[in-house]
């Protein structure tokens, strides 16, 4: 549920309290996109944005329409779902009833507010989309030629007798795109995915971002040009406290991404990305800025070879950097109001975890025990951010069916082999009877087991000589692997 259509009349709402990505899409009505800070608003609510159980649902509810409420007033008109398409439609049809409120697309209420959109409502966010496309120059899209065909279309669903959309989501798109073009086929597609959270071609939505006129930047003309990262680190971490004064003034609460443009000796130019994973509290790390300073030497030495190797006629001090320009480029505002309500939660720091992937040069993975008896298959990466019903009531029966299973993956090693290592006898048999458990391999698939026709695994606990404790297990030959490590 990334996508927020949100309509307030309130003068001072600004958008960018809540995310960094946003659009005006008519006048009054916002599209957001809260992807990049969604585990960060988890976190305020106090649940774990990558698996959102039921109970936690009606917390981050609860959060983000207070929230909401308080930024934009209290008759806001809000829609949460999966897709900005059926976010829009689903607002249409509250302001259409009068309706105010806050409504999450995956609920029932949300689902029926979407299904019984009219084809007046329709065909008007078709118009505003196809204006949309037209602005962003969507490649062979014509605006007049697509609202005759959408004429078109409207008139063969009066002589059909089709009340609204939802009575035809099961028409086939690919016969949309044959008979009404490629710009309503897209359309469709968005349409006919009214009950799931996948959405096909979100690629080419129309999103047009707002952007502040006044940018937070600091320049830096260089008095001796650099090239080494430990001569640059000390002079960018100067423009990082400059750039924090800047952000203080305005009341920035955090930040998302920076753009550091470099200007080498040879007028060239580079322009490096520096991004946070989770939003940053700049300020907060005055005067040290450890986290803005790993992430600026990640992207500069990732960035750096390929600009020296574009550049092979000419020498070292040629590629020396001259200046630069450092500037905010995402970020969120915290107004007061949030702050007074939330702030025992939001004073409190950002989760120690989120501080840590924010300073690491790959993001952490989560995972989870599954019901699974094979150890291999007994896991999975958890899907950050996934909070549809569906999916969770899914997981809670799995967990009710096999609850032994659950806790027989709980109980194996933290560190598991992709694939078992074969190991030899150990010495001392004493040493390795400490039994865990007897499993049979899957029949069906290939496998070191199952391709020597030994079936069964008799799973131990036992000492190495190192005294690390170490799984291993027997297979129905005698054969002995190592597929595990406890510490």
């Amino acid at each position: 549920m990334f996508y927020l259509a949100l309509s307030s009349d309130r003068p001072d709402f600004n958008p960018e309290s809540l995310t960094p990505r946003f659009m005006l899409w008519q006048p009054a009505i916002w599209l957001l996109d809260l992807r990049p800070v969604w585990p960060y608003w988890c976190h305020q609510a106090g649940i774990s944005g990558h698996k959102i159980q039921t109970n936690d649902q009606e917390s981050l509810h609860a959060f983000l329409r207070q929230a909401i409420s308080l930024l934009a007033g209290e008759g806001v008109r809000a829609v949460m779902d999966a897709s900005p398409w059926r976010a829009l439609m689903g607002l249409e049809v509250m302001r259409e009833r009068g309706l105010d409120g806050f409504v999450f697309g995956h609920n029932p209420i949300g689902r029926n507010l979407v299904n019984e959109a009219s084809w007046d409502i329709w065909f008007r966010l078709a118009d505003e989309v196809a204006s949309h496309w037209f602005g962003c120059g969507r490649e062979r899209f014509n605006l007049q030629g697509f609202r005759r065909q959408a004429h078109q279309m409207e008139q063969g669903m009066e002589r059909l007798g089709i009340r609204n959309p939802a009575a035809l989501v099961e028409i086939p798109a690919l016969a949309i795109r044959r008979r009404y073009g490629a710009a309503l086929h897209d359309l469709w597609l968005w349409t006919a995915n009214l009950h799931g959270d996948d959405e096909s071609n979100l690629s080419i939505f129309p999103w047009v971002l707002w952007r502040q006129q006044e940018s937070i930047q600091v320049k830096r003309h260089l008095d001796t040009p650099l090239l080494e990262w430990e001569h640059i680190e000390t002079v960018l971490r100067d423009d990082v406290d400059r750039l924090c004064a800047q952000l203080d003034k305005q009341g920035v609460g955090r930040v998302l991404s920076l753009e550091w443009r470099v200007v080498f000796l040879d007028l060239s130019c580079l322009v490096i990305p520096i991004r946070f994973r989770h939003p940053h509290d700049l300020p907060a790390e005055s005067p040290h800025h450890r986290t803005a300073l790993l992430q600026a030497c990640y992207a500069f030495e990732d960035a750096i070879p390929a600009a020296m190797g574009a550049a092979v006629d000419l020498g070292l001090y040629e590629k020396a950097i001259g200046s630069w320009e450092l500037l905010v480029t995402e970020k969120i505002i915290l107004p007061p109001i949030l702050r007074d309500l939330f702030g025992s939660i939001m004073d409190s720091g950002e989760d120690r975890l989120q501080e840590l992937e924010n300073r690491l040069p790959v993001p952490l993975n989560a995972y989870e025990v599954t019901s699974n008896w094979i150890p291999e298959d007994g896991y999975c990466l958890r899907n950050p951010g996934n909070s549809s019903d569906t999916t969770t009531e899914l997981m809670r029966t799995d967990d009710v069916r096999h609850p032994s299973l659950q806790a027989l993956g709980r109980r194996r090693p933290l560190f598991v082999y992709p694939k078992p290592r074969v190991c030899p006898q150990p010495a001392n048999h004493s040493r390795a009877w400490t039994f865990c458990e007897r499993i049979m391999d899957k029949w069906w698939r290939s496998g070191i087991a199952s391709s020597q026709g030994s079936m069964q695994r008799d799973y131990y606990m036992m000492r190495d000589e190192d005294e690390r404790a170490v799984w291993v297990f027997k297979d129905g030959s005698g054969k002995w692997y190592v597929h595990g490590m406890y510490n």
